[in-house]
């Protein structure tokens, strides 16, 4: 794990489109694709490749109608609810894809088409930002065909967070039910639905295939705890909704790790309960605003513990702390030097809120998770006594992952 604190960027941000040095490894770029008829895939520059894969515009809504006997016996047996309480994938595609909308953004360049889902009846709709970036013409068509002109209410580009607005929702479109990404597992069933090089509103089956990975954002700030998905998501499902099965959002699908632009089984959304206070921040002021304690943390490793004498411990060293940040007005304690092999001196963090902290993956999670202004408990180990402090979270720094 980095020593990077949640709230702060890489120490060299990268560009935003992959480059050359990256062609040997496997290729993490946006799901996204160019809004001409006929596109070419995305190259390892990020721009249109030489072939060609033609969008097809289809605005009849998805039906679960079955074309034979045998067809109708699954749809039977795939009923609503399954046994264990789970809803059908049939049953999700059918409540929840007429929110789910194709985003056209014009711009000089020839803009792109992308994803997105609506949150309310007041019209607002959550994005990738890298899907609309600057344009000032965005067409987002619902299911039934309707179009609707959007604006941008809000960029935040270090999580790759769109916010934006249209003037009416067509009726009878319910927005989709967030949901909470804090409880997942690995192996945790998963729908994604999306627009893919433009086919609308295009479901698909996957599991969580791992937790706490992190991609790189528009502007180069490192996203955490992002979720891994084998769900096939491609070039268009930007900004698209990741289900669990029961119906409610837990990501916002971004990237996929591809060596030649195509699907291969690694797909990474965003937590949703990191976009949420975010993107409430945004319709409540216009700005986006991000939970911060001014903190650089460095987990607790087996061989860190066993000189430290905290063996059989687990949670983060603070390494660091930022001047007038939440945690130096706490009197939370750094250690003596951040660069040490083994950081003496520096308070461990071993819970937040009650909850146990394993690494700084669960530090970061539970920080992103929460609006500026709310309070926390943070549980720190110091000289062998467990000492809690509160600390009233404030918003990051200008300074840090802006743009």
């Amino acid at each position: 794990m980095s020593d990077m604190s949640p709230n702060e960027p890489p120490r060299e941000a990268a560009p935003k489109r992959p480059s050359g040095a990256r062609r040997a490894a496997a290729l993490v770029i946006p799901a996204l694709v160019g809004a001409a008829v006929t596109l070419g895939v995305l190259a390892a520059t990020g721009e249109l490749g030489d072939g060609n894969v033609t969008v097809i515009r289809e605005t009849a809504p998805i039906t679960t109608s079955a074309a034979s006997p045998s067809d109708a016996a699954v749809v039977a047996e795939d009923a609503v609810q399954r046994a264990d309480g789970a809803l059908s994938v049939a049953e999700i595609v059918r409540r929840e894809s007429p929110a789910v909308v194709l985003i056209e953004a014009g711009s000089g360049s020839g803009g792109g088409l992308g994803s997105g889902f609506l949150i309310d009846r007041d019209g607002h709709i959550l994005t990738n930002a890298h899907v609309v970036d600057d344009s000032d013409d965005i067409t987002v068509t619902f299911s039934d065909g309707t179009e609707e002109k959007a604006s941008v209410l809000g960029l935040d580009k270090s999580t790759d967070l769109a916010v934006l607005k249209i003037g009416s929702v067509p009726k009878g479109v319910q927005p989709v039910p967030l949901g909470s990404s804090g409880g997942l597992v690995v192996g945790q069933e998963v729908v994604a639905i999306g627009n893919p090089y433009g086919l609308e509103r295009t479901a698909t089956t996957g599991i969580v295939s791992a937790l706490e990975r992190t991609i790189e954002s528009p502007n180069g700030f490192t996203i955490q705890n992002t979720i891994q998905t084998d769900a096939a998501i491609n070039q268009g499902n930007s900004g698209g909704p990741l289900f669990d099965r029961a119906g409610r959002v837990i990501g916002m699908n971004s990237q996929i790790a591809s060596r030649d632009g195509g699907n291969v089984g690694l797909g990474f959304a965003v937590p949703i309960d990191t976009i949420k206070p975010i993107a409430r921040s945004v319709i409540d002021g216009g700005e986006p605003e991000h939970a911060w304690i001014g903190i650089t943390g460095r987990d607790l490793t087996p061989a860190m513990a066993k000189a430290l004498d905290l063996e059989g411990r687990r949670g983060v060293v603070i390494a660091g702390l930022e001047e007038d940040g939440p945690a130096a007005k706490g009197e939370l304690k750094a250690a003596d030097s951040a660069e040490a092999r083994v950081p003496r001196g520096g308070d461990l963090i071993i819970a937040i809120n009650g909850q146990q902290v394993q690494d700084m993956a669960d530090v970061s999670r539970a920080i992103a998770s929460r609006r500026v202004g709310e309070s926390i408990t943070v549980t720190v180990l110091r000289d062998g006594q467990e000492k809690t402090v509160t600390l009233r979270l404030e918003d990051r720094p200008a300074s840090i992952g802006r743009g």
